[in-house]
Order: C-alpha cells, then sequence, then structure tokens
C-alpha cells in the first residue's frame, strides 16, 4: 500500500479515530489493508503484549470498548 492510498482510506475516516498498528515480535511488514476493530486498552501489558488487546479478552468489553483502525501487514494472519 502507498502513503496515497493509506491517506485516501484514512480521510474517509472520523478524524479522531485512533490508528493502530500490530504489535508483536520483530520487524515490519508492508501495508495490505485497513480493518475497523473494536478494542480495549490493555493496562496489565507486557512488553511483548500490544497496548490495546481484542474485546474477548476483557470481562466488561462494553465498559472499555474503543473503535479503532488497525494497519494490516502481509503476516498479520500468522500472530
Amino acid at each position: 500500500m502507498t502513503v496515497e492510498e493509506l491517506i485516501t482510506q484514512l480521510q474517509a475516516l472520523p478524524p479522531k479515530t485512533p490508528v493502530l498498528v500490530e504489535g508483536y515480535e520483530t520487524g515490519f511488514d508492508g501495508i495490505v489493508d485497513l480493518a475497523e476493530q473494536h478494542v480495549a486498552q490493555y493496562r496489565n501489558a507486557q512488553e511483548w503484549d500490544g497496548e490495546y488487546q481484542a474485546l474477548d479478552r476483557f470481562t466488561k468489553p462494553e465498559r472499555v470498548a474503543l473503535k479503532t483502525v488497525v494497519i494490516l501487514g502481509r503476516r498479520g494472519d500468522r500472530r
């Protein structure tokens, strides 16, 4: 994905929507897509954890849900 393509997709979203990257181990991948994701901030994150986690990890997700956009890399399905 190019900067131009990313900007075009981001302009279609509300300006205050947080944009996140996949958190895992090392390295970087090219961007292949964007996905809207409801997540919650994970206050007890270890250094290897992402700062945000899927809602199914929380007992009361409706209280902490945050609508975000996740930038998906080429190997995101392996994480």
